[in-house]
């Protein structure tokens, strides 16, 4: 890694030089025409590759993932899309992340008048910590089991309610409140809503000034299994640089497992399933668990990693002020927990494919001419890293929030085969949902609303942080309907990848794999850009969005 001594912000650093502003394709750099299968398999092939060690931010994986972006954007007519303060263009929106690497192993010990009893990081709960501090110690902090942790003031919902947190650690449930009910308790059904994800969870125990804060996992309301967490025991953990040094967060953060929560719920003589259910009413207020006290040290390097956002832009011809926007993150786990061997996560499906797709997305644009608004393309980093490349994007945008006409992301595209469907996820939130509905229509398919909303994912990929500033979405995710198979194929395919592949060496390109219908998926998404490209209209956010106040504010 390309690291340095800690610095209290981020940077936007130079990159590359300005080029023409009426750039060629260089057609020879490409496997095949754009958006061919083709052309599109052979860059997952290069992203993915072992040479590229599964392109975690700030090392050599990086390097060579953004220098390949910048001869592929260059080769398919962009342009440079960071404007830097000496009036040069760039590819690169460069940011400053904090990488913290534990140096011990550490051991959760639980303990109280039967004893103490240690547990097996990575194992029985895996813990970090986003305070730039080498040292974190806590010892024999009382345990507290607040629900579902969500200070919800809208809902009449205060998971905190009556108790101070500070010296104390959180055990908190995953997800929201009606996820096991399917009601509305507050939070629109089993839809989850950003106070059911793990980040929220952790932002807010900091809040509360919580010594600790530990979420118990459970495969359901997280939507995925444990070995998704456990896998992520070594190497570094990232985050932007905080101006406090991460000292409004919670001394250590992390997940435990549900059978090691149970049986501490019991030694404190409680029932976990009576508990979580009380969880789910308004109203429940905070419950110690007895006597039990929590104990942990982290022993952690603290270096600086700088990553970039790389960024390409196709200039509109009458309206370049306004664009449309295309992403898709970059990056992925690099090395992780070996299996058979292999301890490089190559992240083929997740995200090489999202990454093709942005290079083939603006080589189509460039063959079909440019359209009258500027349409940009951003490959963005640190998302495995908790969305980090797209915060950054938030806090500094490259282009203008109230000119953005719309932004459509990329994370994962179907490699399994044609589907007469396409998913939205957070269908319902914006009109931008009529737009691909109607592309769909005339190319003889169908769009289907998320069939997990329970699962979060809209909150879980980089346009979370366009919606904030109030930028209408579309994030789609492949269809289920299968054509050879139907959706029992789909499904049971699907199911497949989470349980054996996903964030793991496993997720590679295989013989297996058929592109046709994530092809025919960015078909879809180039029709929806296009649309907007050459037209005059701006997509809002439904009166019940989330996002609706902050696309009002913005004055657009």
């Amino acid at each position: 890694m390309i690291l340095r001594h800690l610095l209290a912000a981020a940077v936007i650093a130079v990159g590359a030089c300005a080029t023409s502003a009426t750039p060629t394709v260089d057609n020879s750099a490409f496997a095949g025409p754009p958006l061919s299968a083709e052309a599109y398999l052979a860059h997952v092939r290069t992203l993915a590759s072992d040479e590229f060690e599964g392109r975690a931010p700030g090392g050599n994986g990086e390097r060579l993932t953004v220098e390949y972006l910048e001869r592929m954007f260059a080769a398919a007519g962009l342009e440079p899309g960071v404007r830097l303060p000496n009036g040069q263009r760039s590819w690169r929106q460069e940011a400053e992340l904090s990488a913290a690497t534990l140096l011990n192993e550490p051991v959760l010990t639980i303990a109280g008048a039967d004893g103490a009893r240690p547990y097996v990081y990575g194992q029985d709960f895996t813990a970090w910590t986003r305070r730039l501090e080498e040292n974190v110690d806590i010892a024999n902090a009382e345990l507290v089991f607040v629900g579902y942790g969500i200070v919800a003031p809208e809902a009449g919902w205060n998971d905190y309610e009556g108790i101070d947190m500070r010296g104390r650690i959180a055990v908190i449930l995953v997800n929201d409140p009606d996820f096991d009910t399917g009601d509305d308790r507050g939070f629109g059904g089993r839809a989850m809503t950003y106070y059911g994800r793990w980040t929220y969870k952790f932002e807010e125990a900091g809040r509360q000034g919580a010594a600790g804060a530990i979420i118990v996992h459970q495969t359901a309301p997280a939507s995925y299994p444990w070995a998704v967490i456990g896998s992520r025991v070594s190497g570094p953990r990232f985050d932007i640089v905080r101006a406090d040094r991460g000292a409004s967060r919670a001394g250590f953060e992390g997940w435990m497992q549900e059978g090691l929560a149970r049986e501490t719920f019991t030694r404190a003589g409680l029932d976990f399933d009576q508990l979580r259910q009380r969880a789910q009413t308004q109203g429940f207020r905070p419950v110690r668990l007895g006597s039990l006290t929590g104990s942990i040290a982290l022993q952690t390097r603290l270096e600086t990693t700088r990553t970039s956002n790389v960024v390409g832009v196709l200039p509109g011809t009458t309206r370049p002020d306004e664009t449309i926007l295309y992403s898709a993150h970059w990056d992925h786990l690099g090395r992780c927990s070996p299996i058979d061997g292999d301890d490089i996560c190559n992240g083929a499906l997740d995200n090489a494919t999202g990454t093709a797709a942005l290079i083939e997305l603006a080589r189509r644009y460039s063959a079909a001419g440019r359209a009258e608004r500027s349409v940009a393309f951003i490959a963005l980093t640190a998302e495995e890293q908790g969305l980090l490349g797209a915060l950054y994007y938030q806090q500094h945008p490259v282009f203008e929030p109230r000119n953005t006409v719309a932004a459509i992301n990329m994370d994962g595209i179907n490699h399994m085969g044609p589907t007469r469907d396409i998913e939205v996820v957070g269908f319902g939130k914006s009109e931008m949902d009529d737009l691909i509905v109607r592309a769909a229509e005339a190319r003889g398919r169908r769009v289907e609303p998320d069939s997990s909303p329970e699962a979060g994912y809209f909150y879980r990929s980089d346009h979370l942080h366009f919606a904030q500033l109030g930028i209408p979405v579309l994030y789609t995710s492949n269809g289920i309907d299968m054509l050879q198979g139907g959706r029992e194929r789909g499904q049971a395919l699907n199911a497949a990848y989470v349980a054996n592949d996903y964030h793991k060496p496993s997720d590679e390109v295989t013989d297996a794999w058929d592109v046709s219908g994530g092809i025919q998926d960015l078909e879809l998404l180039y029709d929806v850009g296009r649309g907007l490209a050459d037209g005059s209209s701006w997509p809002q956010w439904r009166a019940n969005a989330e996002f609706r106040a902050a696309r009002e504010a913005s004055g657009r």
